[in-house]
């Protein structure tokens, strides 16, 4: 219970009627737009499986190479205690590829053995913005053991979020946790919740990290559910910051505003898949938070993206 706690940290306006159904369309209807392209290599962001893989790590992975997904991104809790080459190894043997890797706090090695409320604290407060740039080098050794180019933080934490200031001492820190990433030939990313999208004296903050951030160092994860869920158009975002999205979340919204599988929600994924693609995002991870059946939901998610055409 301790480690699935753990993941809970580090595991609106009107969005433009082409990106969002609303229910006037079935998720199979949404599915097949004109355009004929397929996406080839399906990824599953693994927070959506922690549950199963905090039993079985090695069956799980199989698991989902079984569903057919050929990538996956390891979740805030990195590789559960595994030495890299070992996942390494299983990965090859199960035809799954990790091409992003993922920012994890540098915790001491007891940190699962520590009273819940301890290992808490811990978690939260080595994930606060000036441990980043020790927390990226700490990540850049497994992201250089499987060649992954692009590795992500799941998030600064909302406290980090309460003043202007702090958003300013945070775009410095990601722009030194970009130079220290570009110096080993790996591009920083940052994913999105929805607090980053909560206006500060009028400002956005997560406008404002985009915009003072490095475009040759630092790029962006787009998560598809915050975005929708804070208010924020998906397309707007795309159009405006062009480029500067390495990657996607696709993670789904229903009607009241809660998580669903991908595909079964109110989001329009092949307009999005088409629009993210065009303006540079090279790789689409499934996510889904909390999943009540999480096998269910990623095989539900894949079949859709499957059988999808943008």
């Amino acid at each position: 219970m301790r480690r699935r706690e753990l993941l809970q940290f580090g595991g609106a306006a009107l969005v433009p009627a082409a990106l969002l159904a609303h229910g006037r369309a079935s998720a199979a209807d949404r599915a097949m737009q004109p355009g004929g392209r397929r996406l080839t290599q399906i990824g599953l962001q693994l927070s959506t499986v922690t549950r199963l893989m905090l039993q079985d790590f090695e069956g799980t992975l199989r698991q989902v190479a079984g569903i057919g997904y050929a990538q996956v991104e390891f979740s805030a809790m990195g590789l559960l205690g595994r030495p890299v080459e070992h996942v390494k190894q299983l990965m090859a043997e199960v035809g799954l590829q990790a091409p992003v890797g993922r920012v994890t706090p540098k915790l001491p090695a007891d940190v699962m053995q520590m009273p819940r409320e301890e290992a808490m604290r811990v978690f939260a407060e080595r994930g606060q913005a000036k441990y980043l740039v020790e927390n990226v080098k700490h990540a850049l050794e497994d992201a250089q053991a499987f060649g992954q180019k692009v590795i992500n933080l799941p998030a600064l934490p909302p406290t980090a979020f309460g003043s202007l200031d702090q958003v300013k001492q945070n775009i410095a820190a990601i722009n030194a946790a970009g130079e220290v990433c570009a110096a080993q030939g790996v591009q920083f990313g940052y994913h999105n919740h929805d607090w980053e999208l909560s206006p500060i004296d009028g400002i956005i903050p997560y406008d404002l990290m985009i915009e003072q951030t490095d475009p040759q160092n630092v790029s962006f994860q787009l998560d598809t559910y915050w975005i929708v869920k804070a208010g924020g158009s998906l397309s707007d975002y795309l159009s405006r910051y062009r480029g500067r999205f390495n990657s996607t979340h696709l993670k789904d919204i229903d009607a009241n505003g809660d998580f669903e599988d991908v595909g079964h929600g109110t989001i329009d994924f092949p307009s999005f898949v088409a629009e993210a693609e065009a303006v540079g995002a090279a790789y689409h991870f499934v996510e889904r938070d909390n999943p009540p059946d999480p096998l269910s939901a990623i095989q539900r998610s894949y079949e859709y993206l499957r059988n999808m055409t943008y």
